[in-house]
C-alpha cells in the first residue's frame, strides 16, 4: 500500500521530454497553453517550442464576455458591451502577432479564427509574413462571421474601410510554401496570394465571395492540387480545371454555368446541389467514386434566387450515357456511386438502366430515395420486372444501401431484380422511412449464397428526413 501510494504522488508529468510536453498543449486552446507558463519554471515559455499546431480562436477570447453579461447587447454597435468586446478585439489581434513574434521554432500547422477587425488593420497580414518565416506547411483562416458589434464603430469615419472587410489584402505569393490551405468567409479578386503554389496539395474555401477570373487564376497556379472542396462559394459562374494531379474534387451549392474537368487522375468527384451547367465536360482515367446528391438547403435556395434548376442525378445520367466509346468512358474505373433517385420515375429508371451498362467495375451502389414523392408516378408502371440484368449486376454488384425505401411495387421491383439476378452480392443494407412488409423482402430467391439482408428502421417526419440528409456532409 506504501508503494502505492507513494507511485500515486509521483509526478510523471514532469518526466516527459519537452518534445511530449509541448505536443501535449498543442491541443488546449491558445490562452490555456500560455497559461502553462506559470505552473513552473520549466514550463515557463515551452509553448514558443510547440513545432506541430497552434490555434488562435478570437471566439473563445472574446465571447466569454458576453455570455456573461447580455448577449444580445454584444451586436448592438456603440452599446457599453459592444464597446467592451471592440476593446477585446484590438487587444486580441495585437496579442496574436506578439505571441506569434515570441514563438521560436518552425511550425507544421496553424488556424486563426479571427474578427474583421484584423482584416481592416491587415493583422492577417502580418500574421501570414510570420507563417511563412515559421515554414508552416498547413494553414486555415476564418474571418468571424458575425462581428458582435464592433465592426461600425471602425468605418464610421471611412467610406474605404468598408472595401477593406471584404477583400483582404494577401500579399503576393503568400500562400507559396502551404501544403493545406482552407479558407473561410472572405471575398477575392485576385489570384496573385496564389503564385507560386506549386506544392499545394489541398485546398477547401467555404463562403467565398470569388470571381470568375480569381478562381480560374487560382486553379492555373495551383498546379500541384490534388484535394478540392468549394463549399457555398458564390459570385462565379465557371470551373475550369486542366489537372493532371487532381484526385478529389467536391462542389457544394454552387451556382455553375460551365463545368470542365480535364483530370486524367480524379478518383472522386461529389456534386452536392450544383446548378445544371449549360456547358459540362469531364473526363477522367480513374474516376473511381461519384457521388450525386441535393441536400443543401442553401444551394437550393441560392439556385431558386437566380432562377437556376438545380443538377438532379438523372440530368447527370442522361449527360455519361453518351459514352458508349470506351475510349471516352469515364465510368469504366467507377467502384462505388451514390446518387439520389426516384425509383418511381420511369425516365430516371431508363436513364439509370443505360448508365449502369456503361460501369463494368461497379461494386457498392448507394440510392437515397427523395424524403417527398410525387404520387402521381407511384406505381404506375413495371420497368424492373421485364429488365435483364446487366453484367454488372450479376458479376460485379457486391453493396447495395438504399435509403428512404416505402414498400411502393417499384421501388420493391428493384429490390428484387437486384437481389434474384446479383450472384457476387454481400450486404443489401435497406433503411426504412415507414413500416413495411419485411416477408415479401426476405421471401425473395436470393442469386448469391453470401448476401446478408439488412433491414434499418428511421421513421422521420418528411422535415426530419431532409435534416439528417443535410447532415450527411463533408468528406463521405
Amino acid at each position: 500500500m506504501a508503494k502505492l501510494a507513494a507511485a500515486s504522488r509521483q509526478d510523471f508529468i514532469s518526466q516527459l521530454p519537452d518534445e511530449i510536453l509541448c505536443l501535449i498543449i498543442s491541443l488546449l486552446a491558445i490562452d490555456e497553453i500560455v497559461r502553462t507558463s506559470i505552473l513552473s519554471k520549466r514550463w515557463k515559455g515551452l509553448w514558443r517550442f510547440i513545432s506541430t499546431h497552434l490555434e488562435f480562436d478570437g471566439r473563445l477570447m472574446i465571447m466569454p464576455l458576453a455570455q456573461r453579461q447580455n448577449p444580445e447587447e454584444a451586436f448592438t454597435p456603440y452599446s457599453q458591451l459592444s464597446t467592451l468586446l471592440t476593446e477585446g478585439v484590438v487587444g486580441y489581434g495585437k496579442a496574436i502577432s506578439s505571441m506569434l513574434f515570441r514563438h521560436s521554432s518552425d511550425l507544421l500547422s496553424c488556424r486563426f479564427i479571427h474578427f474583421p477587425y484584423s482584416v481592416i488593420s491587415e493583422e492577417v497580414g502580418t500574421w501570414l509574413k510570420i507563417m511563412r518565416l515559421r515554414n508552416v506547411k498547413h494553414l486555415s483562416l476564418e474571418c468571424e462571421f458575425y462581428d458582435i458589434g464592433t465592426t461600425e464603430s471602425f468605418l464610421h469615419n471611412s467610406e474605404d474601410d468598408g472595401e477593406k472587410i471584404s477583400k483582404p489584402n494577401f500579399p503576393t505569393g503568400i500562400f507559396s510554401g502551404l501544403c493545406s490551405l482552407e479558407l473561410i468567409y472572405y471575398t477575392l479578386r485576385s489570384s496573385k496570394p496564389f503564385e507560386g503554389c506549386q506544392n499545394l496539395k489541398t485546398l477547401f474555401l467555404k463562403n467565398l465571395n470569388i470571381d470568375d477570373e480569381t478562381i480560374g487564376g487560382i486553379f492555373k497556379n495551383c498546379v500541384g492540387l490534388e484535394n478540392v472542396c468549394l463549399l457555398e462559394c458564390f459570385g462565379f459562374t465557371k470551373i475550369e480545371i486542366h489537372n493532371p494531379n487532381l484526385k478529389i474534387l467536391q462542389l457544394y451549392a454552387l451556382i455553375l454555368d460551365k463545368l470542365v474537368l480535364f483530370t486524367e487522375k480524379l478518383e472522386v468527384l461529389l456534386l452536392d446541389t450544383v446548378t445544371t451547367p449549360m456547358s459540362m465536360q469531364i473526363y477522367s482515367l480513374s474516376l473511381s467514386i461519384l457521388h450525386c446528391y441535393n441536400h443543401s438547403t442553401f444551394g437550393s435556395m441560392l439556385a431558386l434566387t437566380e432562377e437556376k434548376t438545380v443538377l438532379k442525378a438523372f440530368h447527370l445520367l442522361g449527360y455519361f450515357r453518351y459514352f458508349w466509346d470506351s475510349r471516352s468512358n469515364v465510368l469504366q474505373t467507377l467502384t462505388r456511386l451514390s446518387i439520389d433517385l426516384d425509383l418511381n420515375d420511369a425516365i430516371e429508371c431508363i436513364l439509370f438502366a443505360s448508365f449502369l451498362r456503361l460501369c463494368t467495375c461497379l461494386q457498392t451502389l448507394e440510392i437515397t430515395l427523395p424524403a417527398v414523392q410525387n404520387d402521381d408516378l407511384v406505381n404506375r408502371y413495371n420497368y424492373w420486372n421485364f429488365r435483364a440484368a446487366c453484367n454488372f449486376v450479376k458479376n460485379q454488384l457486391k453493396f447495395v444501401y438504399l435509403r428512404g425505401y416505402k414498400d411502393n411495387n417499384q421501388e420493391f421491383e428493384f429490390l428484387k431484380h437486384i437481389i434474384t439476378k446479383g450472384k457476387k452480392l454481400e450486404t443489401v443494407a435497406i433503411i426504412c422511412s415507414q413500416q413495411i412488409d419485411k416477408q415479401r423482402l426476405t421471401a425473395l430467391t436470393r442469386a448469391s449464397p453470401n448476401l446478408l439482408l439488412k433491414l434499418n428502421f428511421k421513421i422521420h417526419s418528411v422535415m426530419e428526413e431532409i435534416s439528417e440528409l443535410q447532415d450527411r456532409y463533408l468528406y463521405e
